[in-house]
């Protein structure tokens, strides 16, 4: 047989999660190769990476599946069907990644990797042929960096209220945040609203407050919390403020913060997980290629 293509493990990866109620990673790598009819030959396939061909693609059909709300991860390595996948499988077809484009978590998905790609393999390629080898390259990357942004972001709604303040310090710290001074949670009795404080210098006399609120998508930080934090912030006779949040703000928090008296930096969820990725907080290397040209001055000096 033919090394199944990434789409084409879809409904194998369905079928696996349709008759357990949730299997971790391991587990389904081993049930899909069954459903699928995997010979040795295809399950010794490897990528560039080293990582076997079959397991690479069946992760990317797993993320696919995330993305479309076929299928959730419970917990950390963990997945399971929702309904939508159970109705997905009822229709007895085959599942493209045009059918996911019919659900709009999907699409917004797609939207934010900025390309018409299509993985194959390692690689997300662009339909159109008359890209340069680079284009591909820079395609890939936005769709593989989309796919991590989205599954940072459903583990932090997921995360105990503690560990996402503490997850919020180690960010601001890798962005250099209390380098000369101090970055940690407080519990100041009559706060009302203060996670953290950031002492930008050893005395502590420059200072950044800090309120972290770890949400499920359809809680928004609201007005009232936002004043309630501008509040806050006037009680500590603090100018400067950060509201972080896995969720977003409503229009009114944004409003509360653009005319508050101190200058407060708002973050949503998105961007919390563009920020970990770009400083290396929570996630790590997944492989790196390095790609060559003419050295033109090495020649002319010959």
């Amino acid at each position: 047989m033919n090394t199944p293509t990434w789409d084409q493990y879809m409904r194998p990866v369905l079928e696996a999660l349709g008759g357990a109620d949730q299997l971790s990673i391991k587990d389904l790598y081993a049930t899909v190769a069954q459903i699928a009819g995997l010979s040795e030959e295809i399950m010794h396939e490897v990528i560039p990476s080293g990582e076997p061909r079959y397991k690479n693609r069946i992760g990317w059909a797993s993320t696919y599946l995330v993305q479309s709300g076929a299928v959730e991860r419970p917990k950390r390595a963990t997945y399971s069907i929702t309904q939508r996948g159970r109705d997905l499988l009822a229709e007895g077809k085959d599942i493209t990644e045009q059918r996911l484009l019919e659900f709009p978590e999907f699409v917004e998905f797609r939207e934010r990797s900025k390309s018409k790609a299509n993985v194959q393999g390692a690689q997300a390629v662009p339909e159109a042929s008359s890209v340069s080898p680079a284009e591909l390259i820079e395609s890939a990357a936005k769709e593989l960096r989309a796919a991590v942004e989205t599954e940072l972001l459903q583990t932090l709604q997921t995360m105990d209220a503690l560990a996402f303040e503490r997850l919020v310090l180690k960010v601001l710290r890798g962005m250099g945040y209390g380098k000369d001074g101090s970055l940690d949670t407080t519990k100041v009795s009559g706060d009302d609203g203060i996670d953290g404080i950031i002492s930008q210098d050893p005395l502590g006399l420059d200072r950044i407050y800090l309120q972290a609120k770890r949400y499920q998508p359809e809680n928004h930080v609201s007005g009232p919390e936002m004043q309630k934090f501008i509040g806050a912030l006037t009680v500590q006779q603090g100018d400067r403020g950060i509201f972080i949040t896995s969720s977003t703000f409503t229009p009114k928090a944004k409003e509360s913060s653009e005319k508050a008296r101190t200058r407060i930096e708002l973050i949503d969820g998105k961007r919390l997980a563009r920020l970990m990725i770009d400083n290396g907080v929570g996630v790590q290397p997944a492989f790196t290629t390095t790609v060559y040209k003419i050295d033109g001055d090495f020649f002319e000096d010959l």
